[in-house]
């Protein structure tokens, strides 16, 4: 008997708007032209469509800090382009889970839970060593994207989502704008591109756990920005890494070894205390009450 497929649930957003990163583009680092984009291109390597795990990112019974989910988009994104290249190169790695990705975030964002600027998440990594550098790719060439994708095993995208986004997420049918939908800038979201059909035909990405298709018209419509994220794969042979670095590090920073962070208290601490907090203002409400009843029934 085939057991049934889990239900797709869309999750959270968590991309903010942000200016362009002043990088020249990925091409402009190049050793050589990267390749054409050879179709269909196809680098999940094998995952199964709903074997890329939610990370935090929406409801995940995995992560006891916050299983209803948060906006970590950015940071699930990082995880999924690097089970897509780890993947293609054959690697084994052992991944964060839930709670580790949804902690490192919480630390990041203070605690806010507010959501990432894609560039300014991707230098605060490089200065923290957890990667080797990024590179934009011009987001308006689909040829450039996918290029992009072909050689570097995965883009790392932001996106604007239309209004039926979760809706068509969850039947697993395309994102398409063909019903009238227009991308909203309210609604930014992180994902990663993993196929192209070309020719007009569908676009595919990894979020929410899953692989989600759009159609073509979509992707021109709602994709933002996109960058590589380079990793050690790329460096020699692909990439002129002391020209990237050297731009990298005039935005501000050097990719240093990582410091020790202090963790964020644990999301059901914070619960508490914000409980704590209210009864506290509510108590001293109740007072402040009493005190001006006296003092007026006293003429005072």
């Amino acid at each position: 008997m085939t057991t049934p497929a889990a239900p797709r649930v869309a999750g959270k957003r968590g991309r903010l708007r942000a200016e362009p990163v002043a990088l020249r583009f990925l091409h402009e680092y190049a050793r050589q032209p990267l390749p054409a984009p050879v179709y269909p291109v196809d680098v999940r390597g094998g995952i199964a469509d709903d074997a890329w795990g939610m990370l935090g990112n929406g409801p995940d019974p995995a992560c006891s800090l916050a299983p209803d989910g948060v906006g970590d988009c950015g940071f699930a994104g990082r995880q999924h382009a690097r089970m897509a290249k780890a993947a293609c190169y054959g690697e084994t790695e052992t991944w964060e889970t839930s709670d580790q990705l949804v902690r490192e975030y919480l630390v990041y964002d203070h605690g806010q839970d507010a959501g990432v600027s894609l560039p300014a998440v991707l230098r605060y990594w490089y200065r923290k060593g957890k990667i080797r550098g990024f590179a934009p790719v011009d987001h308006t060439d689909p040829a450039a994207v996918d290029a992009a994708m072909q050689a570097f095993k995965g883009v790392y995208a932001g996106v604007d989502l239309t209004g039926d986004a979760d809706q068509l997420f969850e039947q697993g049918q395309p994102w398409t704008t063909a019903n009238g939908e227009q991308p909203d800038p309210a609604e930014g979201h992180c994902i990663v591109k993993a196929t192209a059909a070309g020719n007009g035909g569908n676009d595919g990405w990894v979020t929410w756990g899953a692989y989600q298709e759009s159609t073509a018209g979509w992707t021109h419509a709602c994709l933002t920005e996109a960058y590589v994220i380079i990793t050690t794969e790329d460096e020699a042979a692909k990439i002129d890494m002391a020209a990237l670095t050297a731009d990298i590090e005039a935005l501000g920073g050097t990719g240093a070894t990582p410091e020790p962070e202090p963790q964020p208290a644990h999301p059901g601490l914070l619960r508490e205390l914000a409980a704590l907090a209210r009864q506290a203002a509510a108590g001293a409400e109740a007072d402040a009450e009493r005190l001006l009843t006296f003092l007026h029934f006293h003429g005072l």
